[in-house]
Order: structure tokens, then sequence, then C-alpha cells
């Protein structure tokens, strides 16, 4: 059975990706947790211990009414899923990651409201810390975006071995089954070289031998910035899922630079992105 872990802050935000992700995992054997962590308030200068505590109590005990009322409007619409709720303490993005490793959850499904600037550089959002730090695959789904059908699907490549960990796990759920997925190199040193034309030819025997019963196509592109081409061909194709995959690595640099790409197409995109981490090859 997949475990999928639904954070909720309660906002509309959230509650869409809640929703996106029951009809993405339709069909599946499935077990959702909607989750919803909280910071305690506790502070010498308000009350005595036994009175902050009995204060804590009291949060914990709400929220925990607002989340089984958040499960029991959902079951309405979705009888015949598994949903259980858990509340925790501690700081969002943290205690997410501690709570999907702890429980081996298989996919994170989180909204995400963008960000940019000043805002983007110093706050961010949880779901791009998830995204970061998460072992697990991660979904994003933007505050807006309503669940349609998944009729293209978009991974961008270097044509690294590891994009394979992501497909083998994104066609687990029905949803994707007959998408037709759209393999993008950008090349930003100008037009494509003959290098990049002989490994995309590579790359694509490889995953046609692979992935034969599956809608493919290969596609270079010419740009210099990855970010904004990626953004103009999910635009014109009309793309309903980015996939992309993050390695991790020893080092802090080389995985803060590695990772920059998909954090920045999370602050940014206005369809779904689901980012797989995957061990350096």
């Amino acid at each position: 059975m997949i475990k999928i872990l639904l954070p909720t802050d309660f906002s509309k935000a959230s509650v869409n990706a809640i929703e996106y992700a029951l009809k993405f995992a339709s069909g599946n054997k499935t077990k959702f947790i909607l989750y919803h962590s909280f910071i305690p308030f506790d502070s010498s200068f308000y009350g005595s211990p036994e009175f902050r505590k009995k204060e804590i109590i009291k949060i914990e005990q709400e929220l925990k009414k607002r989340i089984e009322k958040l499960k029991t409007k959902l079951l309405t619409n979705y009888p015949d899923f598994i949903l259980e709720t858990f509340i925790d303490k501690g700081v969002e993005s943290r205690q997410i990651i501690s709570y999907s490793t702890t429980n081996k959850i298989d996919l994170i499904i989180m909204g995400t409201t963008g960000a940019s600037g000043l805002k983007e550089v110093i706050i961010g959002s949880v779901t791009v810390a998830i995204i970061d730090k998460s072992d697990c695959p991660v979904l994003a789904v933007p505050s807006n975006y309503k669940f349609k059908s998944i009729e293209k699907m978009m991974m961008p490549t270097n044509y690294a071995l590891h994009d394979l960990i992501a497909l083998k796990f994104l066609f687990q759920f029905s949803a994707t089954n007959n998408s037709n997925i759209q393999f993008l190199h950008v090349s930003l040193k100008g037009t494509p070289t003959l290098k990049d034309t002989e490994l995309m030819e590579a790359f694509k025997k490889t995953i046609n031998s692979l992935l034969k019963k599956k809608n493919k196509e290969f596609c270079l592109h010419e740009g210099n910035d990855e970010e904004r081409s990626i953004s103009s061909i999910v635009q014109k194709e009309k793309i309903d899922l980015i996939v992309m995959t993050t390695i991790r690595r020893q080092s802090f640099i080389d995985r803060f630079f590695n990772s920059s790409l998909t954090k920045k197409m999370a602050h940014h995109t206005r369809i779904p992105l689901m980012a797989v981490p995957a061990n350096e090859i």
C-alpha cells in the first residue's frame, strides 16, 4: 500500500492540494495521512508551567477537532478512501521530514503559493524546503491548480540514469498510465552540439527499450536560461505535470547548485511539479 502524506495548514492552497492528491492517487491502494504541525507557545513570561501546559493541550485538542472535521468533509466526497490524521508539534518543515522518514512515507503532496524576490531568497516556502531535504518524492501543487487528466508530462533531463528512478515511481499511479512523456534537454551553449545529439540518441535508445509501451517524445532546445525555457515549453505544449530529479551529494555546495533549478521551478511553476530524489550514480 502506498502511503501519502498530506500536510495542511487549513489554507485554501493546502486543501486544494489535498483534493488534487485524492484524484491523482485514485485507483491505487493508498493510505492518506492528513498532517498538521504547530509550534507550542512556551514562555516564562506567560503564566505558570502548569498553565502553559494546559494551554498547549487545549490548542492541540482544537487542532485535532479541526483536522477531523476536514477529514469528515473529504470522506463525504471520497467515501472509499483511507484517511488518517496526525497532529504534530514543532517547526513544520523539520517535522514533516522527520515524520516522513520515521513512518516510511512514499510521497508527500503539498500546496505551494509561490514566491519571488527577497521573499524567495530569505523566506522561501515550506514546500520548497521539503523538496530540498526530503528523501521521498514531493509533489508540489500550485494554489489555484485544479486536477485534470494528465495527458502530457515533461521531464527535463541531462541524460542521467537516475531519471529512470523517477519514472519507475511515477508510473505506479494510474493517473499517469496513458500519459505522453516529453524528455527535454536545454542546451545552454547555443545550438545543440553533435555531442548533445549523440547523448540524446543514446538516452532515447535506452528509454525506448525500457518503456516500450509508453508514449514518448525527445526534444533538444536551445536557450540561455533553463527555467525560462522549461516554463515556455510547458505553456506552449500544454504540459500537465513536470517531473524532475534531485541528486543527493556529499558536498553542500554541489547539492545546492544541483537542486537550485528544481527549487526555482517549484517557486514559480503554474502546474504541478514532482521532485524525485535519487542518489548520485
